[in-house]
């Protein structure tokens, strides 16, 4: 906790207020020069319907932000998948190999060397990965604590597989959760970004561009978070109809439905449904 008297503490606001350093970046240009980054003590949602691509945003996150280069320490709790699972799926996303084609015995010469050069550059990238299923806000302060290493950043994949065990109503213990999250920000000084699913009301309107609204079994998300990002893939649902991958133009939209210290807008970005990630559009010149 701290107290801040501005008849004492003013003389360095115009120094911080100066300072140009961007927050830790998702890896997508545009995005970061909208949102800055993500700061410590900010609560970041990412959220979509199932298979928009939550879990693949949140992946090439912490490959931006676990970089060498950036030394910065990403914990991600994964309560979907075994920390196994979520290493294979970093690896083949940096080596930029189709992960199901390979699962499916589709392995050359170079997509070996591919993953062998990936797999020794990976080792070098900051990011633990915990995967145990009963994560909630208590475990998380606990393993923080626990760290032999300063973490700089952490990922929970995702909000409604966790649970406090103790409230009887769904929506009042998903708002306690995002609350506590949010208390978990500000009290390790860290960003927290955390994954959401989306109400299944957006897949029925004649526009199924998602909504701030739409945050799943608790609008104290929206209240909580200091920005909420909505993940919108067009072809997605001519996908769904057709079940061929074909139909997938790549165009993505990261939509920046709550910025509390920036602009909100729609980020155009590309997906590449071949090594599930998402990433600045070809044609953008930075």
């Amino acid at each position: 906790m701290m107290i801040y008297d501005l008849r004492k503490d003013s003389n360095s606001l115009v120094e911080h207020l100066l300072d140009t350093s961007m927050g830790l970046p998702s890896g997508i240009t545009t995005l970061d020069e909208m949102l800055l980054g993500f700061d410590p003590g900010e609560l970041i949602i990412i959220a979509g319907r199932p298979g928009m691509g939550k879990s693949s945003l949140a992946r090439d996150i912490s490959l931006s932000i676990g970089e060498p280069s950036v030394a910065a320490t990403t914990l991600f709790y994964s309560l979907e998948m075994s920390c196994g699972e979520t290493s294979q799926l970093l690896l083949a996303s940096l080596a930029k190999a189709n992960y199901y084609g390979i699962k499916r015995g589709n392995i050359t010469d170079t997509i070996k060397s591919q993953l062998d050069n990936a797999s020794a550059q990976l080792s070098t990238y900051n990011i633990i990965v915990d995967d145990n299923s009963n994560t909630n806000p208590d475990y998380i302060r606990t393993s923080l604590r626990e760290q032999e290493e300063t973490i700089s950043c952490i990922i929970v994949d995702y909000i409604q597989l966790m649970s406090l065990g103790w409230r009887p109503n769904r929506q009042e213990e998903v708002s306690e959760i995002s609350r506590e999250l949010k208390s978990i920000a500000k009290e390790f000084n860290l960003p927290v970004i955390a994954l959401s699913q989306l109400n299944r009301l957006v897949e029925y309107r004649e526009s199924t561009r998602p909504r701030l609204s739409d945050l799943r079994e608790s609008g104290a998300m929206e209240q909580d978070a200091h920005k909420v990002l909505l993940l919108h893939r067009p072809s997605y649902n001519t996908i769904k109809i057709s079940h061929d991958m074909e139909d997938d133009d790549g165009e993505a939209e990261i939509i920046i439905a709550k910025n509390r210290k920036g602009p909100t807008g729609v980020v155009k970005c590309a997906w590449i449904a071949e090594y599930m990630s998402f990433c600045d559009r070809p044609d953008e010149e930075f």
